[in-house]
C-alpha cells in the first residue's frame, strides 16, 4: 500500500501534527500512524481534521476512539472538501521576489512572505500595490524555485513593519504547480512540527 501522508487539525483548522493513514482509504474507522512524537497534542483532541497531502487521499473531520502509543483510531463524521486543502495556511518567513504583469510599474521588486497557503500567499512588498494587480512571484520554497501569478486582494493591517502587507490568491496554476506548492505548504508544516 502506498503511504498517505496526512496533516492533522485540531476543530478550528490549526496544525497539529503529521499522520499516516495506516489503513485502506474507504475503511468505516481510519487507523492513522502520528509522526514525530506528537501523539499526546493530538490526544488533548476529541475532534480532529485530517488533509490529505494529495489530491487522492480524502479530507476529513473525524473522532478519536482509540489511541495505542503512536497509532490512532478514528471514526470519520463528515468528508472536508478539497477547499480544506486549500485553506490551509501556514506561516512562512522566506525572501523572494516579484515582477509586475499588468505594467503598473517595471522591474523586480523584493518581497518577505508572512504565510503560504495552496491557494495564495500574504507578503510584505516595498512599493504600494493595488488590489487587482497581477504580479509574479518567485517560490523559493518548492522544491525548484517556482514562478507563479498572483492576484492582490488587499492590504492587511500590521503594525510589526513599515512594508505594506498584501494577501494574494495564485491565478492560472497548472495541476502541477498546484500539486508543487500543496508539497511545500506540508514541507514547511512537517519541518515546523519537528
Amino acid at each position: 500500500m502506498e503511504e498517505r501522508l496526512y496533516l492533522i487539525l485540531d476543530s478550528k483548522g490549526t496544525p497539529l501534527a503529521n499522520a499516516v493513514l495506516e489503513s485502506p482509504l474507504n475503511s468505516e474507522v481510519l487507523q492513522i500512524r502520528i509522526l514525530n512524537g506528537k501523539e499526546g497534542v493530538v490526544a488533548e483532541h476529541r475532534e480532529i481534521q485530517l488533509i490529505g497531502l494529495d489530491d487522492s487521499s480524502p479530507n476529513k473531520i473525524g473522532l478519536i476512539i482509540r489511541q495505542k502509543d503512536d497509532k490512532m483510531v478514528i471514526q470519520p463524521t463528515a468528508a472536508l472538501g478539497a477547499e480544506a486543502r486549500e485553506n490551509l495556511r501556514i506561516l512562512t518567513d522566506f525572501d523572494s521576489v516579484m515582477y509586475p504583469v499588468t505594467g503598473r510599474w517595471k522591474g523586480q521588486r523584493t518581497i518577505k512572505a508572512k504565510d503560504l497557503s495552496c491557494g495564495g500567499l500574504a507578503f510584505y512588498a516595498g512599493r504600494t500595490l493595488e488590489p487587482r494587480e497581477i504580479v509574479e512571484v518567485v517560490l523559493p520554497v518548492t522544491d525548484s524555485p517556482l514562478v507563479v501569478r498572483a492576484q492582490v486582494l488587499r492590504s492587511l493591517p500590521d503594525q510589526t513593519s513599515e512594508r505594506p502587507l498584501y494577501a494574494s490568491k495564485f491565478v492560472d496554476l497548472i495541476h502541477d504547480e498546484e500539486a508543487l506548492i500543496r508539497k511545500a505548504v506540508f514541507s514547511i508544516q512537517i519541518s515546523t512540527a519537528d
